[in-house]
């Protein structure tokens, strides 16, 4: 099931609303989508001599801007705290040049400059630039993660501070100044200093399991789910925590009720916002069936609603029991529009075994992988 909707998942990212370039379009053409394939390609997308950037891979591989930075050979970056934002941009504004750079839709603005320090004041990180050219006013708290990246551009040696929100979205990016095309010095001491100094500072980020169970079944799996996932609390959906603001990524099952998870878990899901979310479910069709994969598909929709800007991982179904009160009303009341026909009986049998073993075992290494791409 997993490998088939991975496959169905990845024909949707083609038709993700974005103005492709030449460069982009040729690598979309050639290769298959997705975070495992970017890991693979990226040793050799970075000797090509095109203008990739963090937000240009993001795009034509179908994952966020961090997902980026964690595909990237470890040697190649450190991954930070927000938490650490002043006191890294204060050290940033030791920097005697540096290139502030926001892309935004494929469009991107640049500005080179002395950095300054800034204030705190009206929930704003305050930059007066003085004689510094480069001015603004800085959301910190949006600031989630901080990567020093050593990702090169167009073939040719790059350092740069870049600054993320809780979903995975680059904010903007601060680049190693340079002089006659070659970066400084004294700069490039600084920014290995620093790189080396937060390696030291991870914080370890917290994750979240939320689930509603019937029968037991999706409480097994969620169980699953949090035995691979360092850090992470679990919950039923009742008694979820109405602040997440400690969390990086939740994880949310439900048990399907005509086509949907059910009510309690769709009321959750609905109420996310800027996270890293992934989603598990139990029901009593076969999981790669055309009516799961339609549950996946409406699931994963109430996660991208506008305004939402999640960061949607993906989805596991697998086969559960049954409630028998629902069997029971199922050949009661609803014989003319769900017979019980000798297939979907044999169905019904064999979901009263799960989830078995190579269920758990298959949330396992999908929520495994999840936690890897988000570095937990």
């Amino acid at each position: 099931m997993q490998e088939k909707y991975e496959n169905n998942k990845e024909n949707t990212y083609m038709k993700m609303p974005f103005n492709y370039s030449k460069e982009e379009e040729e690598i979309i053409e050639e290769k298959v989508l997705g975070y495992d394939k970017l890991k693979n390609d990226l040793p050799a997308l970075m000797q090509e001599k095109k203008p990739f950037t963090i937000s240009t891979f993001a795009r034509m591989y179908g994952v966020s801007d961090l997902e980026v930075c964690t595909a990237m050979d470890e040697n190649m970056r450190t991954i930070t705290s927000g938490s650490y934002f002043e006191e890294i941009w204060k050290e940033l504004a030791t920097w005697e040049k540096a290139t502030v750079i926001i892309e935004y839709k494929g469009s991107a603005f640049e500005i080179s400059a002395k950095i300054s320090e800034g204030v705190f004041g009206h929930g704003f990180y305050n930059i007066m630039g003085g004689a510094s050219a480069f001015e603004g006013h800085i959301k910190a708290d949006n600031i989630h993660t901080i990567v020093f990246s050593t990702l090169p551009f167009m073939s040719l040696e790059s350092l740069s501070v870049l600054f993320f929100d809780k979903s995975g979205g680059l904010i903007f990016s601060v680049y190693a100044g340079r002089e006659n095309r070659q970066i400084i010095e004294s700069i490039k001491t600084s920014f290995y200093q620093m790189k080396e100094k937060y390696a030291e500072k991870i914080n370890e980020r917290k994750s979240l399991v939320v689930y509603s169970s019937l029968t037991g079944n999706t409480k097994k799996v969620a169980e699953a789910v949090q035995s691979v996932i360092p850090n992470c609390d679990i919950f039923p959906v009742e008694n979820a925590p109405e602040n997440l603001d400690d969390y990086y990524f939740v994880s949310v099952g439900y048990w399907v009720d005509r086509g949907l998870p059910d009510a309690k878990s769709k009321k959750f899901i609905k109420s996310l916002k800027n996270m890293n979310v992934a989603l598990f479910g139990t029901l009593g069709a076969y999981p790669d069936s055309p009516h799961a994969l339609g549950c996946i598909r409406d699931s994963e929709a109430m996660l991208k609603k506008e305004g939402s800007n999640n960061n949607v991982l993906g989805s596991f179904l697998c086969l559960g029991k049954i409630d028998p009160k629902l069997i029971d009303y199922m050949g009661k009341f609803m014989g003319d529009t769900h017979p019980v026909t000798p297939e979907r009986k044999e169905r019904l049998l064999q979901a009263q075994t799960h989830p078995d073993e190579n269920d758990l075992e298959q949330v396992k290494s999908v929520f495994k992988n999840f936690a890897e791409r988000l570095r937990l």
